[in-house]
């Protein structure tokens, strides 16, 4: 039982990085939001976009990572960041 309860640490460690990452990305975005804003960039950049669901496909290959459940991760963050630079 000692083990699950380490894994399970171990999990909750995780976590709270993801968490923070998150909060962190959308920080950013905001930043990213404003400059486009200034300088009248609508907030969806098809080939940005495109370019970085690339990528972390990419990389969750390299890694041995279902890359549907990247794909989809991915999908929801971006759906939150458009959200967001709309807003401002």
């Amino acid at each position: 039982m000692n083990d699950l309860e380490s894994l399970r640490k171990q999990i909750d460690e995780i976590d709270s990085l993801i968490v923070d990452l998150l909060a962190k990305r959308m920080k950013v975005v905001e930043k990213v939001g404003i400059l486009k804003k200034q300088n009248n960039i609508p907030p969806l950049d098809p080939t940005r976009w495109q370019q970085v669901l690339t990528s972390k496909i990419e990389k969750a290959k390299s890694l041995g990572l279902n890359t549907e459940m990247v794909k989809k991760i991915y999908e929801v963050i971006h759906e939150f960041a458009l959200i967001i630079e709309k807003k401002i």
